[in-house]
């Protein structure tokens, strides 16, 4: 580390973070090539020279339960951070997303006269827009990846860029034929994605019911089906897949699946705007524990859960929560896209529009230069 080279602390706590964390390292490096980096991420951030703390495989926790279930092991995550952030000299620490844990290391760093970049905000506005105004104190600037967020918390005097999506900088489309052999996939049959989701518990949860609804899309559409990995063993899918074993487990090849679906059943999540920018049709499910579901219920104040649906302003996709994510209610809401070729058309456009809704490409160019900004 040459003299006076920028040490900047960067905390993404799941994968879609690790992804983003990944290009701004690479990005700001275009601008200080000696800048040093530690944090909490993945192997991509890994890949890009910054130092881990904490590996995402340890960090991505879902739910209100499993929170308080791991309070030991992020009680003293948060402790080494604070700790790492004082003693190493940084200058300022990028947060991406991961808001429970987030927004109270902001605060920390604050407290320490620290400058703080938020990346991918939280989602305030589901909780109620006078979270918004508590942020002020938190954060020196403001990405978001959303163009509605520009303007609440710019109404709070909140400085906030609104970037466009990282996403656009990582989608890639594939050809059509070339993805079909890859995977021995026949050409002449609609693709039905089954994507559920990066999690443990996702997965878990919601891949023997999305399976079990294909078998009965495929014997009344004749649809070939095929599965999306997240970077999860692929014995975890196995466990459930074993009953199925014409079904193939695509790895390293979701965002080419979810381009090539015809339709997709889809864990609420990333993967929902995603699939959003294909244009792929599809159905949105969810389920939680009943405990996390309760308390969640109680305290987000959004009509829509699926991204998708939150970006378009109302449902044009449908939602399936907790108890109807079922064989049956998942594949009654898919069979319309493989019969009504008006409604699927329809469901298209909209999804156009919401992909339009995204920016355009260069958000970790963006997010560099705010923090080049900032130091």
């Amino acid at each position: 580390m040459s003299a006076g080279a920028p040490v900047i602390m960067i905390v993404a706590g799941e994968a879609s973070g690790d992804q983003y964390g990944a290009r701004v390292i690479r990005a700001f490096r275009q601008r200080h090539p000696d800048a040093v980096f530690f944090g909490i991420g993945g192997d991509l951030m890994q890949a890009e020279g910054m130092e881990l703390l904490y590996h995402i495989r340890d960090t991505a926790i879902m739910g209100f339960v499993e929170v308080v279930r791991h309070y030991p092991f992020l009680k003293e995550m948060f402790r080494s951070c604070q700790e790492a952030y004082r003693d190493r000299g940084a200058r300022a620490a990028v947060l991406i997303d991961y808001p429970g844990f987030n927004l109270r290391l902001a605060e920390k760093i604050k407290e320490m006269d620290g400058r703080v970049l938020y990346y991918i905000s939280p989602q305030v506005w589901a909780w109620g827009k006078n979270r918004a105004a508590k942020m002020k104190k938190l954060v020196d600037h403001l990405a978001v990846v959303l163009p509605f967020e520009e303007e609440i918390f710019t109404a709070h005097d909140i400085p906030t860029t609104f970037v466009g999506h990282p996403l656009l900088e990582i989608l890639e489309h594939v050809d059509r034929g070339e993805f079909l052999r890859r995977w021995d996939l026949p050409e002449d049959k609609p693709l039905l994605a089954l994507l559920p989701g990066s999690r443990k518990q996702e997965i878990h949860r919601l891949l023997p019911a999305m399976l079990a609804a294909a078998d009965r899309l495929r014997s009344k559409t004749g649809c070939s089906i095929a599965v999306g990995a997240a970077r999860q063993p692929d014995e975890l899918y196995r466990e459930y897949m074993r009953a199925h074993p014409d079904v193939p487990l695509l790895r390293d090849a979701t965002h080419a699946l979810m381009q090539h679906a015809y339709a997709a059943i889809v864990a609420s999540g990333t993967a929902t705007v995603e699939t959003a920018y294909y244009e792929t049709p599809m159905v949105i499910v969810y389920r939680a524990s009943a405990l996390n579901y309760q308390i969640g219920r109680h305290l987000v104040k959004l009509p829509n859960i699926g991204m998708a649906n939150i970006l378009a302003g109302k449902r044009i996709v449908p939602e399936l929560l907790q108890s109807d994510v079922t064989p049956f209610y998942i594949s009654t809401y898919t069979l319309p896209y493989f019969t009504d070729t008006e409604h699927y058309e329809k469901t298209r456009q909209e999804l156009r529009r919401v992909r339009e809704m995204m920016g355009t490409p260069g958000a970790s160019e963006r997010v560099a230069a705010i923090l080049d900004g900032l130091i």
